[in-house]
């Protein structure tokens, strides 16, 4: 029994551990760095297509909305060849959605694009707490901290050179698709080491392929994640508006908008690397939960006065609870199959409502003429986040 035993152990990693989480860290990059690209370049764009309102909105509002659908997507793939295979399929259709746009159509096109890039970005999204769980164990909050700073830069990274690449390239068709030729890359230097990684254990029993529906766990996380979410897409959305609406010059306004997007990849990185030495997640999550509501408070009450601390507390919550939504996902997931449908499920529905959080904003002050009743439901979404860090116990399980 025992030679059957050492020889049912999967191969030792071949990939040293800083390879991978920075391997992990250029994925985090690609997955976000479509988001960051369009806005820059959005008036050529209306401009070449005549674009209308909604389609300019729709332009950014498919790509996260897909991202929602497409994680169950990926979590289906993956449970037929794999989570590591899987996510060379989700890079390689990011890569096919953002090259694409190289063809000279119209807006139909365009918005058929951002849904392929949604779904690849979904797909690829809902992999990543497996692949931790799985191949980063050892540095679980710093991989998370790193990937989820990769986010944050990709989407800041593609924002600044957006008009450079346009400049150089010769339109806004190539520069849009530069991004599908680095996942195209990203994704051909992961399957190169997908090779090298372990192959999955074989599963014990019966492997649960379906959504963790009936699970309260998975139900807090989703709670917790969506909740971040919603108020980190808000603020991302409409935190310039803001400033603008009492009176800021535009450089004002986008140097705290600078503010709130370089707090953001501090926060996680210090939050990751809290959660390799604190076991109990409530204190941090406690933390970062205070510091953006707080944020959001000081919009309220004293948005001029207190405008530096404010984006300084936002960033500092939005940047620190999307790395504990995470941590709190490997957390709670003992194999690579269960963290891979509790990842699906939780792209799935926060995502979804997190789209919702800029819409509701820009209705709430196209009905009042002001951000004080947006901002205010924000506040009330951080104060119930709050009551819930209690559940987050570090005895819970799926």
């Amino acid at each position: 029994m025992k030679p059957a035993a050492v020889a049912a152990r999967p191969a030792q990693v071949t990939v040293p551990v800083w390879a991978l989480a920075a391997l992990m860290t250029v994925i985090g990059l690609n997955l976000r760095a479509s988001l960051g690209s369009v806005p820059p370049l959005l008036d050529d764009i209306t401009r070449d297509l005549e674009l209308s309102g909604l389609e300019q909105g729709l332009l950014t509002s498919l790509v996260v909305a897909f991202m929602g659908i497409g994680a169950p997507v990926g979590h289906r793939v993956a449970v037929r060849v794999g989570a590591v295979n899987g996510m060379g399929v989700g890079l390689a259709v990011l890569s096919l959605g953002c090259l694409l746009r190289l063809v000279p159509a119209g807006a139909p096109l365009l918005l058929c694009s951002c849904a392929i890039v949604g779904a690849g970005m979904g797909a690829a999204s809902a992999l990543v707490p497996s692949l931790i769980a799985s191949h980063l164990s050892r540095i679980r909050g710093l991989a998370v901290g790193l990937y989820t700073t990769g986010t944050a830069v990709g989407v800041a990274l593609a924002a600044w050179i957006a008009t450079p690449v346009e400049e150089s390239l010769g339109g806004w068709r190539p520069a849009l698709a530069f991004w599908g030729v680095i996942a195209a890359v990203t994704a051909l230097v992961w399957v190169a080491t997908a090779r090298r990684l372990p192959a999955d254990p074989p599963p014990e029993g019966r492997v649960e392929r379906r959504l963790p529906w009936r699970s309260p766990t998975a139900w807090w996380i989703t709670w917790f994640t969506a909740s971040a979410m919603l108020i980190g897409f808000s603020g991302l959305a409409w935190v310039t508006p803001l400033f603008l609406h009492l009176g800021t010059s535009e450089h004002h306004a986008a140097g705290l908008f600078a503010v709130f997007q370089l707090v953001g990849p501090v926060s996680m990185v210090a939050v990751s690397w809290l959660t390799d030495v604190v076991v109990d997640r409530r204190p941090l999550l406690a933390v970062v939960i205070t510091a953006s509501t707080t944020g959001v408070l000081f919009l309220l009450v004293a948005p001029l006065t207190l405008a530096v601390p404010s984006m300084v507390l936002f960033g500092i919550g939005a940047g620190g609870c999307s790395t504990l939504a995470l941590v709190l996902l490997v957390d709670v997931t003992r194999t690579q199959a269960d963290a891979t449908r509790l990842g699906a499920m939780v792209i799935l529905i926060a995502y979804l409502v997190g789209a919702t959080g800029p819409a509701l904003l820009g209705i709430l002050r196209e009905a009042t003429g002001g951000f004080t009743a947006g901002y205010a439901v924000l506040l009330a979404i951080g104060i119930l986040s709050l009551l819930s860090v209690p559940m987050f116990g570090p005895q819970r399980r799926l």
